[in-house]
């Protein structure tokens, strides 16, 4: 049973013409009457092409800093309520609440890509409108192509519970306060700590720890050392740039070792990782 729609029916309806989509969003998908899913739009054709679609406001999931002003410029609003891959967390829940309680007209959901993040974020957004149950809002995950590693994503749409009436609603920004490279690494330590567990349990999930899941720890660990390292500012020297993209091209490798059930591969490139990670903090943690 559907909750009780919570946003004014404003449908969109993408337009054949006005850019082709393709070239422009990907993985771009009508998921409700209200709201759409896809790629981070990068250029004026994809804004104007959300406009005429209907949309109004665009929403991104995505660590990085939102185009602001090329989206005002196509007389686009846009929110920013950044999330992990290793799930939605209630106040990003709440925040999507209040977009769709307090703005008009369509809604474009974004990560990077639009594969995995964004249809997470836009399938629970659907959920709190009340247009999909819990069925159809995982078919919107599959649609997508979104990654079944990625699990906590996955959890958080199937278990979606519906906010209490009363839960106070967070404000809504044009661009978010993101997270330190000294929070991100913390955030990365902790998914690390969880593969070294995995990894003492011959690389499956470890007793003591039913919850963990050693290709989606594996697979975090490698999206976090992208996201730093994509979403980087500036102050920092090509050294560190440098060891960053190595220690994320070996966390890809160990998460393909462990995918594919090569435990032999998987201890050797997270030897090499930890090597990684060590040679860098020395040099600029310590």
């Amino acid at each position: 049973m559907f909750a009780a729609p919570v946003f004014a029916d404003d449908a969109v309806q993408p337009p054949d013409s006005a850019v082709a989509p393709a070239t422009e969003l990907e993985h771009l998908h009508q998921v409700s009457r209200r709201i759409l899913s896809g790629s981070e739009p990068h250029s004026s054709a994809a804004f104007r092409y959300l406009k005429a679609a209907g949309v109004t406001t665009i929403v991104s999931v995505d660590g990085a800093k939102p185009l602001v002003a090329a989206a005002k410029a196509e007389g686009l609003h846009y929110v920013h309520i950044p999330i992990g891959y290793d799930g939605i967390p209630e106040s990003a829940k709440l925040s999507l609440l209040r977009v769709l309680r307090d703005t008009q007209g369509g809604i474009y959901i974004h990560c990077h890509h639009g594969k995995h993040r964004g249809p997470a974020a836009a399938a629970m957004a659907c959920q709190l409108e009340g247009s999909v149950d819990h069925d159809r809002a995982l078919q919107i995950l599959k649609q997508a192509g979104t990654s079944p590693d990625y699990a906590g994503l996955w959890r958080d749409v199937r278990e979606f519970e519906m906010p209490p009436a009363d839960a106070k609603l967070p404000e809504l920004v044009e661009t978010a306060k993101v997270e330190s490279m000294a929070s991100a690494m913390a955030v990365l330590s902790r998914h690390f700590d969880n593969l070294k567990s995995i990894q003492q349990a011959d690389w499956k999930t470890p007793a003591k720890h039913p919850d963990l899941v050693p290709v989606a720890e594996a697979l975090l660990v490698a999206e976090n050392l992208h996201e730093s390292n994509r979403n980087l500012s500036h102050g920092y020297d090509q050294q560190f740039r440098d060891w960053l993209k190595k220690s994320e091209t070996q966390a890809q490798r160990l998460h393909a070792a462990v995918k594919s059930g090569d435990d032999m591969a998987a201890g050797r490139t997270m030897k090499s990782l930890q090597q990684s990670c060590r040679q860098c903090h020395e040099s600029y943690r310590n």
